[in-house]
């Protein structure tokens, strides 16, 4: 299938979630793009454990696990955090008509868009070809070059490297930037997308090995440039700070210490 067509779909079921949830209003809309987020984040953070604990029970749901369960903790969130919104926030608010009118637009388009993100990064996680409706890989970011699936994986890294942090405590450190120290990351090595690419059961397009992939080939998950364009405050990456190609030498061009080899292949100076 032309990358052209998967696009042009992607656009027109944002730009159809976006006129539906245009007709809730500016409160509405915003609300809902509220609620779609955090369906989204309750959906990632509890989707791996429960996808693991499907497939170790259900042996016919093993190449589907982590699709069911994405979806559903989505879906199931979404529609609880609507009913609690809906009980707590009954009426509309009224906006002057300028504000009311762009904030409506405004916040379907976010809420559409970060539906889609989710969807598409359901069928990365699905039992199809490596290459999706043979155009869609790890380094692809659909809809013309913007990469929603990229870019929140990017958020949802952030959010729990930041916002919903939960620290490892001294000794654990995991993030060679230091952007992120002792917190326990979604991705600290930045490969969900290459790692699922993999995963998938059809076709030959697998992705290099880490020393050999480009330099954005871990990147998808982490912020960085080449995983959605979105890099992390203070320009570290945040992708736990693995680097994505795997062969950056150590800092200063100097080999790791231990005397255990260098990224870069160089040995340690003896002790």
């Amino acid at each position: 299938m032309p990358p052209v067509v998967i696009d042009l779909g992607i656009v027109v079921l944002i730009a159809g979630m976006t006129y539906a949830l245009m007709s809730e209003g500016l409160w509405g809309a915003a609300l809902m793009c509220m609620n779609a987020m955090f369906a989204g984040l309750i959906a990632f953070n509890f989707y791996e454990p429960l996808a693991a604990l499907l497939s170790q029970n259900v042996d016919a749901m093993s190449g589907y696990a982590d699709t069911l369960c994405l979806m559903v903790l989505f879906i199931v969130s979404l529609l609880l955090i609507r009913l609690t919104t809906e009980s707590l926030a009954p009426t509309m608010v009224r906006f002057p008509m300028p504000v009311y009118h762009i904030g409506r637009v405004l916040f379907a388009f976010l809420g559409g868009a970060i539906t889609m993100a989710i969807v598409i990064l359901a069928f990365h996680t699905s039992p199809v070809q490596k290459k999706m409706f043979g155009a869609v890989d790890y380094q692809t970011k659909p809809p013309f070059g913007q990469g929603l699936d990229h870019k929140w994986l990017a958020f949802f890294q952030y959010t729990t490297g930041q916002t919903f942090a939960q620290r490892l405590g001294e000794g654990f450190e995991v993030d060679r930037t230091k952007f992120y120290r002792d917190a326990k990351v979604f991705d600290p090595a930045g490969r969900w997308l290459i790692d699922h690419q993999n995963a998938r059961p059809y076709g030959d397009d697998t992705v290099p090995a880490p020393e050999a992939a480009p330099a954005d080939a871990g990147a998808g998950a982490g912020a960085a440039p080449a995983g959605g364009g979105m890099p992390a405050p203070g320009g570290m990456p945040a992708s736990g700070g693995m680097p994505a190609s795997g062969g950056m030498p150590a800092p200063g061009g100097m080999p790791a210490p231990g005397g255990m080899p260098a990224p870069g292949g160089m040995p340690a100076p003896p002790r």
